[in-house]
């Protein structure tokens, strides 16, 4: 605790000196923007260390301004970026997105466009950690396409390959298929043949996973083009796979979908596939098993109770039947 006290003291006496800074007089006509600057990153990072969040997320986004106004476009991006690291601590999400994505335009702006896709996937983190596919997505895919822009493809797949993950995650899959295809390409142009035999026993196993056999095979027969794909593990498992989805062959599909190169697949289309069904292909379930205690009467079956009502008619023999008999006989005429 004394120490917290201690940072927060010291972050409020550098706020005081901070605005002195930023004022103006008749001797200094203009802020000194770079001292603020300077002062307001050392409060926050006082204030962060006290705990006192909304003072930190405050004065980070006074020094990103300040940075601004200097001309220090790169600066104030890091500045932004710790106001988003306190807004998230505040569970302030939205806010702290928002700022991530002006931290990524500062950077662009600077002329570090790699930096900026760099924020832009802690971004993306930080809203799957919290549960916010939708926007991960989107700045998973902005920070892929940033690279490309850079003509840095190989730092671009790994960003896409996110998104496509969290779109088929999120049962997004026509989604997760385009996004496949764009990777596919990707990798054609860096001529990694092995990563795009597996994209393109991936993307069979989406297609069929969707029911769409046609997609799949012709997906099948366009990569056939690929140097080296017909000779591949992956182009023997993506035939047989397309066979026994053709013939309504559930346990072969299984079986297949067991085999280790598909289990080394991407985690979420490891589990597409399997839960590959044939075409019509009903999965049994246990039976329904009644609660006795809360079960209705059932309605009593006719022929069962018929044959009890006979069986009523009928007149009992033995001992008992005879002694009555008799007693009916003895007063059969009267009491006199």
């Amino acid at each position: 605790m004394a120490m917290q006290q201690r940072k927060l003291q010291e972050g409020i006496l550098l706020i005081k000196e901070a605005e002195k800074c930023m004022k103006t007089s008749w001797l200094k006509w203009k802020p000194d923007y770079d001292s603020a600057a300077d002062k307001y990153m050392k409060a926050g990072t006082c204030f962060k260390a006290a705990k006192s969040y909304p003072e930190a997320q405050d004065a980070f986004k006074k020094s990103a301004d300040a940075h601004y106004n200097s001309h220090a476009t790169f600066h104030a991006a890091k500045a932004l970026e710790q106001a988003a690291t306190v807004l998230k601590e505040m569970k302030r999400v939205d806010e702290a997105v928002d700022l991530i994505e002006k931290a990524g335009f500062y950077y662009r702006e600077s002329g570090s466009a790699d930096t900026a896709a760099m924020a832009l996937i802690r971004g993306a983190k930080m809203c799957d950690s919290l549960e916010q596919p939708e926007k991960a997505i989107e700045l998973f895919l902005n920070a892929g396409d940033l690279n490309i822009a850079e003509d840095k493809i190989r730092e671009a797949i790994e960003p896409i390959t996110s998104a496509a993950r969290l779109q088929l995650k999120s049962k997004k899959l026509a989604e997760g298929i385009e996004t496949y295809k764009k990777i596919l390409d990707l990798f054609q142009q860096i001529e990694n043949l092995q990563m795009m035999y597996k994209t393109v026993l991936s993307l069979i196993v989406v297609y069929l996973h969707e029911g769409d056999y046609v997609a799949a095979d012709r997906c099948f027969k366009d990569a056939c083009g690929i140097p080296g794909f017909t000779n591949s593990d992956e182009a023997q498992a993506g035939e047989r796979v397309l066979e026994c989805f053709d013939q309504g062959d559930s346990d072969g599909i299984a079986s297949c979908a067991a085999q280790p190169l598909f289990t080394y697949l991407d985690n979420e289309i490891a589990k597409l596939s399997r839960s590959l069904r044939a075409p019509g292909d009903i999965i049994t379930t246990k039976p329904v098993t009644i609660n006795t205690v809360f079960e209705k009467p059932r309605p009593p079956d006719p022929v069962q109770t018929e044959t009890a009502l006979d069986a009523d008619t009928e007149q009992p023999t033995g001992p008992e039947t005879a002694a009555e008999e008799e007693e009916e006989d003895e007063f059969a005429g009267g009491l006199c």
